[in-house]
This record gives C-alpha cells, structure tokens and sequence, in this order.
C-alpha cells in the first residue's frame, strides 16, 4: 500500500510539471492582434498570417465601433471587460511570444513578451 501512495505522488508530480512546461517553452514569432485600452495591453488573439491578423482586427474594431455609444462593455475572445470611457486601440503586430501547441494543431498565446525587433 505504502508503494501506491509513493506512486500516486510521483504521477501527480510529474503531471504538475508537465503542465508548467508550457511556460518555459522558448519565445516565438507570431502575428497578434493586439487589445490596448488606454495604453496598456487588455488582450491578444493570434493569428497565422498578417492578412489573417488584419481581418480579424477589422472584424473587432467594426463590433467595437457599433456599441461604444450604446454598451460601456466589450467583449473580446469569450472574456467581457467594462470599459469606462477609455479609448480602445487594436493594432496587428509581430511579438514574441511563449505559444501553447495543440496536439490538433492549434496554438494560442500564453504571454506576449513584446513587440519582435529582428536582428541586424
């Protein structure tokens, strides 16, 4: 009995660190749009492309445009934020970025690390 608990431990453990893993991947570079509210970065969404980046921009800034004189909420990939009169800016862009992959194939960003400033 004593060995499964052992072995329990060790699996939960092992899973825990899997799952940290994810964070300590290396930096990518990736096309976003960027979410800034006021100056400062409220959300992103990634993209595959910067023609993809773009269209999803314009989509987001067109929904943005319709409410803001009739909601003081906006919602942006699942998650609403109340804004208070503050000045939405959506910018596409290319960042680094720590980026989860998906074994379908998907990714998604974790942390944007800032703008990609390519070597010279």
């Amino acid at each position: 009995m004593k060995y499964f608990k052992e072995l329990g431990l060790l699996i939960f453990l092992l899973t825990f660190i899997g799952s940290v893993s994810v964070y300590a991947e290396e930096p990518e570079v990736v096309f976003a749009v960027c979410v800034f509210a006021d100056g400062t970065l409220v959300d992103h969404k990634g993209a595959d492309s910067m023609s993809d980046c773009l269209k999803t921009k314009r989509l987001v800034e067109k929904d943005w445009r319709n409410k803001q004189d009739t909601a003081d909420t906006v919602e942006i990939n699942g998650i609403t934020y109340k804004i208070n009169g503050e000045h939405l800016a959506f910018m596409c862009d290319l960042v680094d970025a720590r980026v989860h992959h998906y074994a379908d194939g998907t990714w998604e960003i974790i942390e944007i690390l800032g703008k990609h400033k390519p070597e010279e």
